[in-house]
């Protein structure tokens, strides 16, 4: 017993440890059914009388507690004889199956109205988990199949999946504490509202990678996926230019992505999100160093022949913009930094009757666009079909 802990469970403990707990007739039954009803409704009562008595909120914490974990090892004593092959034990089975609902009820009650004292990385009852590893086993099965179907990357796939394995494949002596369970149950919440939702999705391994942000992942395992996946970026890029592109895209991606609160894999680990903003503004340091590097070189080829060169439009700086971003929304143009894609024109784009374009006043005409502008670049597209359609 924790010193200085008021103890409440001593009848029920006496319950268990009864020399005779074979119940021989119905009436029996319902005697021993009524007296562990009537002893959990006590001690109930006597949780909420406590907590206005407790003028210290640490020694509350400890009373609830103490009783939670008091409570779990009651729940495991009657479980190995539930759930016993031996012949001896069988006759008292119907005992041990009305103790364990009456002390599993008074564990819910405290898990759900002491919620702020309740401790998650406690171990959870052997009942508790053995009902989570069959749920995660059924459910891996369905959502292999679903996800496959899907073509899903399987890297991603077996990421999530690993979770609902480790509860699978745990032993009653590892300890799978709440949280665990509790986190396996929101994997598997997440993938089956995704393909609930499989109508509206275009990128399943973009929407898993938005499961991995909500649920603050923020395991050893999901880094060093990101850290091939990044790498798979850079290598489809040519220039630095672009990979410093790709890079800025997956950090904005990251970082507005929604996270749930109060959930993380690795309680002693940093958020996902953190860990992952730092990998990835290393990557864009060291790619902008080696693209400032190769500026400088002194034995670069020279672009001097270019000195002056602009390309001149005939379309106003209103139309423009708003092309550019017909472009950019129907993906036409591939790139996704408007604020360089704005400089590089301002640089080398001219109109009929701008002989310099302010970057101001190409962003805003980018997002504020008139009805007038968008008719007059709707009529130069279908004058350049009218085109193509006479060739």
């Amino acid at each position: 017993m924790h010193p200085g802990v008021r103890y409440e469970l001593q009848e029920l403990e006496k319950l268990i440890s009864s020399g005779d707990q074979t119940i021989r007739d119905e009436k029996q039954r319902i005697s021993l059914k009524d007296a562990i009803r009537q002893e959990v409704e006590r001690i109930k009562q006597t949780f909420i009388h406590e907590v206005f008595t407790f003028e210290d909120e640490r020694h509350l914490e400890r009373y609830i507690q103490y009783h939670q974990r008091a409570l779990i090892q009651l729940m495991d004593k009657a479980a190995l004889f539930i759930n016993s092959e031996n012949p001896a034990d069988r006759n008292r089975k119907q005992f041990y199956e009305l103790f364990y609902t009456g002390v599993e009820e008074l564990l819910l009650f405290v898990e759900r109205h002491f919620t702020k004292y309740f401790d998650q990385d406690a171990k959870a009852p052997e009942g508790y988990i053995d009902i989570a590893r069959k749920d995660a086993r059924t459910n891996i099965r369905k959502l292999q199949k679903a996800l496959a179907a899907k073509e899903a990357d399987q890297r991603l796939v077996n990421l999530l999946l690993h979770i609902l394995k480790k509860i699978v494949d745990s032993k009653p002596d590892q300890g799978i504490t709440y949280r665990k369970v509790m986190y396996a149950k929101e994997v598997q919440k997440e993938l089956f509202r995704l393909i609930e939702r499989e109508s509206e999705i275009q990128d399943w391994d973009d929407e898993l990678r938005q499961v991995i942000y909500y649920l603050n992942y923020n395991s050893v395992k999901v880094l060093t996926y990101h850290a091939h996946y990044i790498s798979s970026l850079l290598d489809q890029s040519e220039t630095r230019a672009e990979k410093i592109e790709k890079l800025s895209f997956v950090l904005k991606k990251i970082n507005q992505s929604q996270v749930k609160p109060g959930i993380r894999y690795n309680q002693n680990g940093s958020p996902l999100k953190d860990q992952l903003n730092i990998y990835i503004m290393e990557e864009i340091d060291y790619q902008e160093r080696l693209q400032q590097s190769g500026n400088s070189s002194p034995d670069r080829a020279s672009d001097s022949f270019l000195s002056g060169f602009k390309l001149k439009f005939q379309a106003s700086v209103s139309q423009l913009a708003y092309l550019l971003r017909v472009f950019m929304e129907t993906k036409f143009i591939l790139n996704n930094n408007l604020s360089h894609i704005l400089h590089f024109l301002v640089r080398y784009v001219i109109t009929k009757r701008s002989e310099t374009i302010s970057y101001g006043s190409f962003r805003s005409k980018f997002y504020s666009v008139e009805t007038g502008t968008k008719e007059s670049v709707r009529n130069m597209l279908l004058s350049m079909i009218d085109y193509i359609d006479r060739e």
